[in-house]
């Protein structure tokens, strides 16, 4: 019995030998490991062995140095720190053309539009403004000379215009749109300095010559708002030139809340509204002694400077 299971048992492995090579009969597929796919997947990639990760200290800069010679066993890193600029920003002075600068006066102009007793530096108003040059063709059309002084007081300013048409048919709130002088005044330069928007401390006004005829001199207050009015308290007069007129002005302190002392800084701009068209209530044009001038924006105003009583 043995004898015979042995015998077939001996078959069974004789078959399976010879099925291997059998026609038909495929060999079985060897097996590999299957490659990765660095497309969809991430975990095969290789991991870095090192990471250079800038420092993110603010004005902080590390530097490493390899020293010559033998590597040493660790190589230390020379750590340099920057100091800090603590140089102030001047908030005392608008970036903004030339300072101008009021002299003081030992005696008040006569108020009469007459200019011959200027002897202060003269400055100029002929640079057009951001979006207020499309009509204007040049100095003869409209500029001006202008010089300004002060005292304990007020704020004095004489103006000789250069204006080939005096047009001026409105009055109060609605004069710039005929021939003004615009002052614009930030009395707090340096706590505002970065101040985009006009505030309670800054102020704009306009000086209008009237038509020198049933009009009359008279100033108006735009800004700050809660005082916006006419101000009655201002000492205009012009007279009529064949270039156009000459104008002089006191401004009391008053008007803008403050007791100046020499030395003070203030934003200041000068301007000048064109209106070439008669009998027609328009704002054509407008030059200024600050070319960045923009009506509500402090910092593209000028500086005023109040001169000592000593100073030539």
């Amino acid at each position: 019995m043995e004898k015979g299971i042995r015998t077939f048992v001996l078959v069974i492995a004789s078959l399976l030998l010879v099925g291997c090579t059998l026609p038909g009969v495929s060999a079985p597929t060897p097996f590999t490991f299957p490659t990765p796919n660095l497309t969809h997947t991430s975990i095969f990639a290789e991991i870095p062995t090192s990471t250079n990760t800038p420092s993110i200290l603010p004005l902080v800069r590390t530097e490493t140095a390899t020293p010559s010679g033998p590597t040493p066993t660790t190589n230390p890193a020379v750590t340099k720190t920057q100091t800090p600029n603590l140089t102030p920003i001047p908030t005392d002075t608008r970036p903004n053309g030339s300072p101008v600068t009021a002299v003081y006066l030992n005696a008040a102009p006569v108020i009469d539009g007459v200019l011959n007793e200027w002897s202060s530096t003269a400055y100029r108003a002929e640079k057009t403004v951001p979006g207020a040059g499309s009509n204007w063709t040049g100095p003869s059309d409209l500029s001006a000379t202008y010089y300004i002084g002060w005292d304990a007081n007020a704020l004095y300013i004489g103006v000789s215009r250069t204006d080939d048409i005096i047009v001026q048919i409105s009055t109060g709130y609605n004069m710039y749109k005929g021939d003004d002088v615009e002052i614009h005044l930030d009395v707090d330069l340096p706590g505002d300095y970065s101040s985009v928007t006009m505030t309670a401390d800054d102020y704009q006004m306009g000086l209008s010559s009237g038509n020198f005829g049933t009009l009359t001199e008279e100033g108006y207050l735009w800004f700050p708002r809660s005082l916006q009015r006419s101000l009655s308290t201002v000492e205009m007069k012009a007279r009529s030139t064949t270039a156009g007129y000459d104008m002089e002005a006191k401004i009391p302190w008053s008007v803008f809340g403050i007791n100046p002392v020499e030395g003070d800084r203030y934003g200041f701009a000068l301007s000048l509204s064109d209106n070439d068209l008669p009998g027609v209530a328009a704002w054509q044009s407008m030059v200024s002694g600050v070319s960045t001038r923009r009506v509500v924006n402090p910092t593209t105003w000028g500086t005023l400077i109040l001169a000592s009583p000593t100073a030539k």
